[in-house]
């Protein structure tokens, strides 16, 4: 039932932030979401210093003490009022740096801090077993957003879309305040954890954290440097399209990380493989559907975007990488190899770098795609080699087996053009079609086992 209720929760929320994003393209245009998104960028990279892995050990610690709530929350107060403090002398260097206004990025910074809060209080709550009320907390952040940007009281604008933004955070802060209110600050046979411990506990995770944000956006900003917020713009909207799908294989590897835990204590790979095998089943169809409808997908987040769609087909390859490599961290989580994940984060924000100087100024948005799909390639290659010493994945066997059921698919999208809905709706049912005669040899054959 809690599993049940939190997946409805993560439904609307990533529903909601589609529907915003949407709404922001086709009012903003190209360039002014380029220049929003690039403020929102810069704002995510200072507030995320008051979280340095603290929101991805509650649940845990909680768990084990329930009087680890307060402290926690008084760490949380003390790291937001440091980055406050901070970020007076951050955001006019960033604003110099990026060329955004300084007032864009007080106001985005207001808004990613708010919405750690607001993530650590719904961490908390659903360590208690209050499900309910964690799903209560992240509809009213996401509801008021989404109810900002289609009313936009301050004019559909980048400083009003940012005022929205920045805005959004109260109703929810206070809902938080007032259901945490009501939880225990006592209980539990453990002790409550030292704030060293904490910081030790949390410090690789918010390494990890914070190199996975700069992950995501190295190209953003040197396409910023390079080219200017029109190009962002092009690019940005590609890229939220792709990050839009990335919710489906977190959740599926999340949801296995039980199972695939309990095969790494027994050397087995049963669980790992269904896993995986299920993140490119449902992978390879969607980067192939994507990479064939590209310019019709861009063409609903507004005028212009199409101009992205090269880009957005090259991302398309990125999104099979991603969904991979979404399952193959879940499995070192699963084997205990949590240290090893920010070193392998980091060697993916190394080669986005390189690549993105290299291939940006001279390509665009295409040189960007390009340099974030190889930075998921040598990823993924990585995690293969370090997963196989607790799990023997086969990697090629789903692949196979899913463009195989694709096939059908590409020939119909290639041969005739047809509307988005019934290209997607048309596509989708002929890869259930053929998916389901390959499965019929079994599920080894298709490399779910």
């Amino acid at each position: 039932m809690g599993s049940a209720i939190r997946l409805a929760a993560e439904i609307v929320v990533r529903s909601s932030s589609i529907i915003a994003t949407l709404w922001l393209t086709r009012s903003l245009g190209v360039t002014d979401f380029g220049a929003f998104l690039l403020a929102l960028s810069v704002g995510l990279v200072i507030a995320e210093l008051s979280d340095l892995g603290l929101n991805a050990t509650v649940v845990p610690l909680i768990v084990r003490s329930p009087r680890n709530l307060r402290t926690i929350l008084m760490m949380k107060a003390a790291m937001t009022g440091g980055v406050a403090v901070l970020a007076a002398a951050l955001i006019p260097a960033a604003s110099r740096l990026s060329g955004v206004e300084a007032g864009l990025l007080v106001l985005s910074t207001a808004h990613f801090l708010g919405a750690s809060w607001i993530e650590i209080s719904g961490a908390a709550l659903r360590a208690l077993g209050r499900r309910i009320d964690e799903a209560l907390l992240l509809f009213v952040f996401r509801f008021t957003l989404v109810g900002l940007v289609i009313g936009a009281p301050f004019g559909m604008s980048v400083p009003g879309a940012s005022r929205a933004y920045a805005l959004s955070i109260l109703p929810a802060i206070l809902v938080a305040g007032a259901l945490l209110r009501r939880a225990p600050r006592s209980g539990g046979d453990l002790p409550p954890a030292s704030v060293r411990a904490i910081l030790r506990q949390a410090a690789p995770l918010g390494l990890n954290g914070y190199l996975a944000i700069f992950s995501t956006r190295v190209e953003l900003f040197l396409l910023q440097a390079f080219h200017g917020a029109h190009v962002v713009g092009l690019f940005g909207g590609a890229l939220r399209i792709v990050e839009s799908l990335l919710t489906l294989p977190t959740a599926i590897a999340a949801g296995a990380l039980p199972a695939v835990s309990r095969d790494a204590v027994r050397g087995t790979r049963g669980a790992a493989q269904r896993m995986f095998g299920l993140v490119v089943w449902i992978g390879v169809p969607a980067a192939t559907g994507l990479a064939l409808c590209a310019p019709e997908i861009l063409q609903v987040l507004g005028p212009g975007f199409v101009e992205g769609a090269l880009a957005l087909r090259i991302l398309s390859v990125a999104l099979l990488l991603c969904f991979a490599n979404a399952a193959l961290f879940h499995l070192l989580i699963a084997a205990g190899e949590t240290l090893l994940i920010p070193g392998l984060t980091a060697l993916r924000v190394g080669i986005a770098a390189v690549g993105g100087l290299a291939l940006i100024p001279a390509l665009g948005p295409a040189g960007a795609a390009i340099s974030f799909t190889s930075a998921e390639l040598v990823l993924f290659a990585a995690l293969v080699r370090r997963t196989r010493a607790h799990a023997e994945v086969q990697v090629l066997r789903p692949v196979a087996s899913a463009l195989l059921a694709c096939l059908p698919m590409v020939a119909l999208l290639s041969l005739y053009r047809l509307s988005l809905p019934v290209s997607i709706g048309a596509g989708a049912f002929l890869f259930a079609v053929t998916g389901a005669a390959i499965l019929r040899r079994g599920t080894e054959a298709g490399g779910l086992a």
